[in-house]
């Protein structure tokens, strides 16, 4: 099935959103209104959060789309991954279910690592 290289940009968006989203509360409830230090909470850790674990899914969905690699096992990784990370943020605010939370990060985590085995395999196949 041939899929269009460019449908990996809705998830790289939607998690760009829900980094945006996240980006607001944790602004707010920095001390002084957003300037100096971070007091922490949750909104914070899951807002740091959002550089650390995607980063590793944002390199491996532009290195798909530069090298046109994105097939529907990347896409669908790639959609797995945003949808983890948007339980992982619905579950830690609004339910504070830690196994749900848990989860959801194994199953980025493991959705990036995916991409990531996808893209290795086609440069052991293909070549370099």
């Amino acid at each position: 099935m041939r899929v269009s290289q460019f449908l990996i940009v809705v998830p790289v968006l939607v998690q760009v959103m829900l980094t945006m989203v996240l980006f607001v509360p944790h602004w707010r409830k920095r001390p002084g209104g957003g300037l100096g230090a971070s007091s922490g909470g949750r909104f914070t850790d899951l807002y740091r959060a959002q550089f650390e674990l995607p980063v590793l899914f944002y390199a491996a969905a532009l290195f798909a789309y530069a090298m046109r690699l994105v097939d529907q096992w990347i896409l669908f990784l790639a959609v797995l991954f945003m949808l983890a990370q948007i339980v992982d943020a619905v579950s830690a605010l609004a339910l504070g279910n830690r196994v749900a939370r848990s989860v959801a990060v194994c199953v980025a985590a493991l959705a990036a690592l995916g991409m990531w085995i996808k893209i290795a395999a086609h440069f052991a196949v293909a070549g370099f």
